[in-house]
């Protein structure tokens, strides 16, 4: 196996500081990992990206733990790994399966909340999106996200509408989030409907309230190793992981991450799904409990 991760920016060899400690893990626990140039990659140039990655001559899986990729830069990354020997854990309709929000809706159900999906496209007008969702959600609170990441930490201008038959001000944060994420919007707009979370702080510098939300990893359909999301969370209460067995068999995806969070009324809402080679890890974790969980697992 092999863990690949991002170089620190025009500075190869050097990881990424954001990814420095898992390398530290990964190293601690004796497992191999390169560096791939990202800036090459995003260029294009597969095989300058790749240069400090050795053909190997056994076919070797591969697992990147770094930055969000589109599909495109995903599936160049597997190609130029491919041509190496290595196989990504995770191909590109697997990483597309969890890494877009509207591939795995149908299989959530009500675990998570009620959404609306608006393809970019077929054009993203956010007069046009404010009034259908007023008609679909009623007065009901809702957030605003792309495929992939939302603007939380913006939460009043980009993120959160307090009434979706307030179509102005629904309108204001569509247009807001849509202009913010500018060329970084992946696939379109989701609005998703508000439940009330059990908080137990709240941000001091953006105002986002604080709610029990808990990051998993799964890995080929059973739970792999979880933690609580935000920095001091108290560790309870905790979920009941047995509940989402029946939903890891249904994914298509081998290496993915489940996110959790706690409603007033006491149940656990699945909030996303990711791939878990682009779901970062909380500043607080220790970066070696998910090494050392992935290498007992590889190794049984």
């Amino acid at each position: 196996m092999l863990i690949l991760f991002p170089a620190e920016p025009f500075n190869l060899p050097n990881v990424d500081a954001v990814y420095a400690a898992e390398a530290v893990a990964a190293e601690t626990l004796g497992l191999t990992w390169a560096v791939i140039d990202l800036e090459a990659l995003l260029e294009g140039a597969i095989k300058q990206a790749l240069r400090r990655v050795t053909v190997t001559s056994e076919p070797t899986l591969a697992i990147y733990r770094g930055w969000i990729l589109n599909l495109a830069q995903y599936q160049q990354l597997a190609q130029g790994l491919a041509a190496k020997n290595y196989q990504l854990i995770n191909d590109a309709a697997a990483y597309a399966a969890c890494h877009h929000l509207p591939n795995v809706l149908p299989l959530l159900g009500d675990q998570t909340p009620a959404s609306l999906v608006f393809p970019q496209e077929q054009g993203l007008d956010a007069a046009s999106i404010a009034a259908r969702a007023a008609i679909y959600f009623d007065q009901q609170a809702l957030i605003i996200k792309d495929y992939v990441k939302s603007r939380k930490h913006e939460w009043y201008e980009a993120c959160f509408i307090a009434n979706a038959t307030d179509q102005a001000q629904s309108a204001r944060v569509i247009q807001t989030f849509i202009q913010r994420q500018a060329e970084a919007l992946v696939g379109g707009v989701v609005l998703r409907a508000w439940h009330p979370l059990q908080i137990w702080q709240t941000h001091q510098q953006s105002g986002l309230a604080l709610a029990y939300e808990y990051r998993s990893f799964w890995l080929d359909g059973t739970m792999l190793w979880a933690t609580p999301y935000w920095d001091h969370q108290p560790s309870q209460p905790n979920p009941d992981w047995s509940r989402y067995t029946a939903l890891a068999q249904q994914i298509q995806s081998r290496f993915w991450t489940l996110d959790l969070a706690l409603t007033q009324t006491g149940d656990w809402l699945i909030i996303e799904l990711g791939d878990g080679q682009v779901s970062g890890l909380p500043d607080h974790t220790n970066a070696q409990e998910l090494f050392q969980a992935l290498a007992q697992r590889f190794a049984d």
